[in-house]
């Protein structure tokens, strides 16, 4: 398979026109002719994961989030995005990234997240199609839900914000994955009994707990993690001929709580 053919096969789960205007998402580095056979994931276009995807003899390095988002004016190999770029060419590493299509595609990071936390009738909760809101089978508390999505998603941590009034148990769960501060209001008009997402500021958590929205915030980085097997089985069940592994990268290693 050509690296063009592999495009279309991501396109053809995660479409790239699904991607915001801002978004940058497709080809990073490399030709659309180069060959590929196996593929590396991860979430981050670090140079630690070229450097992984050349050892594990991938031809693709395939990321959520973009190598080259804004815009630059020289590559200076001695710094970031440079130093990756320089190493993905000396290494014959081709860099794709699925950013906004993955986050939106209905086979992406937000219905990952709420299969994995167990609900039901999933559906997007906002115009911008980011964002969804489920219903458990059975209503749990907020220490049985916050338990339930640290284990699913395989959190290092998981902070709740609530007034004292909190409902006992919730039932309908909206789920942003990474930066979704600027869709609570939405999550509460749709009826969300608490807003789970990442990288919410303080005085918005203020303004959504004071409109009685219950918010739970994990890691931006943790939480998009958690979809890139789905990532890599959608990729294998389109082609049993390619093979897509998870590299095991962080680019941020978080703080350690005591």
């Amino acid at each position: 398979m050509k690296v063009r053919e592999f495009l279309n096969l991501i396109d053809s789960f995660a479409p790239f026109d699904l991607a915001e205007e801002w978004d940058n998402s497709g080809l990073m580095v490399g030709s659309y002719e180069s060959d590929v056979k196996k593929i590396g994931i991860t979430l981050d276009p670090v140079f630690e994961a070229v450097i992984s995807a050349s050892e594990n003899n991938c031809e693709v390095l395939l990321t959520h989030h973009p190598l080259l988002f804004r815009a630059i004016k020289k590559i200076d190999f001695d710094s970031e995005p440079g130093k990756t770029i320089s190493e993905a060419v000396k290494r014959n590493i081709t860099i794709i990234s699925a950013h906004t299509n993955w986050d939106i595609s209905e086979y992406g990071v937000n219905y990952v997240l709420a299969k994995l936390s167990g609900l039901f009738e999933v559906k997007n909760f906002n115009s911008e199609n980011i964002g969804v809101i489920g219903t458990l089978k059975n209503p749990l508390s907020p220490e049985e839900l916050l338990t339930r999505i640290k284990t699913s998603w395989n959190l290092t941590k998981l902070d709740f914000y609530a007034k004292n009034n909190v409902k006992k148990f919730f039932s309908k769960i909206a789920i942003c994955g990474g930066s979704g501060a600027s869709f609570w209001r939405a999550a509460k008009n749709y009826g969300a009994d608490i807003y789970i997402t990442a990288d919410m500021k303080y005085h918005e958590l203020i303004d959504a707990n004071n409109s009685d929205l219950p918010v739970a915030l994990a890691d931006h980085g943790e939480m998009e993690r958690a979809t890139l097997p789905e990532l890599a089985g959608k990729i294998s069940e389109s082609n049993n001929n390619l093979e897509a592994i998870l590299l095991n990268i962080n680019a941020l290693n978080l703080p350690i709580r005591f």
